[in-house]
């Protein structure tokens, strides 16, 4: 897999940089967290503090362009990006595990709502 990178602009009141940058690969599109290696390993900076917001593949085409953004900061990375976008650089197993766990925090707060609309004065 080739990776070339288009641009990059520096972003200083958000504590990020956006990233255009074009794959060359074999066979079938890789994976985020393929992608996230030979990106990182490119743009000098650490998996994960680095999104990856679009995959851009043309049908049949054997290239793809990647957007996205590198943090300086994880805290505000926590901040400005959303969690479904967070799970996808994540594997599955631990996308699976995330999802169950927002499912059951889910759960119990509707489960403590739910008395409290029930009483009546």
């Amino acid at each position: 897999m080739d990776v070339e990178v288009l641009k990059k602009n520096n972003e200083p009141l958000m504590h990020r940089s956006y990233f255009e940058a074009k794959i060359v690969f074999e066979g079938k599109t890789p994976s985020r967290p393929e992608l996230m290696k030979d990106l990182c390993h490119k743009l000098s900076s650490k998996e994960n503090m680095t999104i990856i917001r679009k995959i851009n593949t043309d049908y049949g085409s054997e290239r793809a362009l990647l957007n996205g953004y590198v943090y300086d900061d994880e805290t505000v990375m926590n901040k400005l990006e959303t969690k479904f976008v967070k799970l996808r650089h994540l594997a599955k197993a631990e996308q699976k595990a995330e999802k169950e766990k927002f499912k059951a925090a889910k759960q119990a707060a509707a489960a403590a709502a739910a008395p409290a609309k029930g009483k009546k004065k």
